[in-house]
């Protein structure tokens, strides 16, 4: 049978508001009172709800975070990070998969509501108008981890994807290579119009002719992949430089099934850098992007957002130095990067 706060004060002879009290470390309850409620909570078990807690306190340090597939490699590292400054800070997490279907998605975001989380963190591949929308409407806090949004909206934390594409574009380039494939995903998304944008930059400083043919889209997943090589030998492709590395290992191998050589006949490089990069023989070239932190960072400077907007409410004095640390930090963050050459490379 559960325990509700009712049988912790029936059992204590205190009302609910004072049990709520105790729970919540409210100051104001007699020391013999407390020491009884909380004899009385250990003896029958008693877990207090969090949402129940935070009908009252307004703050159920709960986060809900979206995932656009419960077995993408890069978000379950992102969600690593998440994790490692949520616990440091005393939240709980919510995870919800998306299955990148935005009627899902918004099902996800009335869930939230309901359960009355203090923040969200979206994983999602690209934020539709309407949810972009409903996040404004429901006015709580969301922080973009590995994306982008449309506007500064909203906190984003990332790499600088634009930076990234030119300069792997470009070192190709500078050691004579001309015919290189850039590999994007099916969404129209800020994250594939900046890797595009860089991408033509490098060609343009190099003075290389851009052939449409040679932005291939519609790939993310290692199963989606499975003709890839054929569209990358149709173009007669020097190097293809993937957004993902599922797409990039999918490549390698169906080149090397055809008797290829890698990176001899056609060189990989992959700009996620997950841990698979390095499970493949030949391992991956990638562009290192500290996954890890990207979740770190986006729920720290979630737990800053969420601090002075409780503040704000409840009309309290507003920590003056996390207030400067946030208004110093741009709506879009990005975080270093570098190239790894491994074996798909020259």
């Amino acid at each position: 049978m559960t325990i509700t706060i009712y049988d912790v004060a029936k059992e204590a002879k205190v009302s609910m508001a004072t049990v709520s009290r105790v729970v919540n470390n409210n100051p104001n309850v007699k020391e013999d009172t407390r020491l009884r409620v909380q004899e009385v909570i250990k003896k029958l078990r008693y877990t207090p709800n969090a949402v129940a807690r935070g009908l009252a306190s307004k703050k159920t340090t709960t986060i809900g975070i979206v995932l656009p597939d419960i077995a993408d490699l890069s978000s379950a590292e992102i969600v690593s990070g998440i994790e490692s400054v949520a616990n440091m800070y005393k939240y709980n997490i919510i995870l919800a998969n998306s299955c990148d279907d935005q009627e899902i998605e918004k099902n996800i975001f009335a869930s939230f509501v309901s359960k009355q989380v203090d923040g969200i963190i979206y994983l999602g591949h690209s934020l539709s108008d309407s949810s972009k929308n409903y996040l404004q409407d429901i006015q709580i806090p969301v922080v973009l981890a590995g994306n982008l949004g449309t506007d500064s909206e909203f906190y984003s934390v990332n790499i600088d994807y634009e930076k990234a594409a030119y300069d792997v574009t470009k070192e190709f380039l500078s050691k004579g290579t001309k015919n290189i494939s850039l590999v994007i995903d099916k969404y129209e998304s800020q994250k594939t119009q900046r890797l595009i944008k860089g991408y033509k930059d490098a060609l343009a400083s190099e003075k290389v002719e851009f052939k449409p043919q040679n932005i291939i889209d519609g790939y993310r997943t290692y199963k989606e992949s499975n003709k890839l090589y054929k569209a990358v030998s149709n173009i007669e492709a020097e190097v293809v430089i993937t957004m993902f590395d599922e797409v990039a290992l999918a490549t390698m191998q169906q080149a090397l099934d055809l008797g290829m050589s890698i990176p001899a006949d056609l060189q990989i490089l992959s700009l996620e850098n997950t841990k698979l990069i390095n499970m493949t023989r030949p391992k991956i070239s990638s562009v290192f992007q500290p996954i890890f932190d990207i979740g770190a960072v986006s729920m720290r400077v979630l737990t800053k957002i969420i601090d002075i907007e409780k503040a704000k409410r409840k009309g309290e004095e507003i920590d003056e130095e996390e207030l400067a640390e946030l208004k110093a930090q741009e709506k879009e963050m990005n975080l270093p990067y570098r190239i790894v050459h491994r074996q798909t490379t020259k």
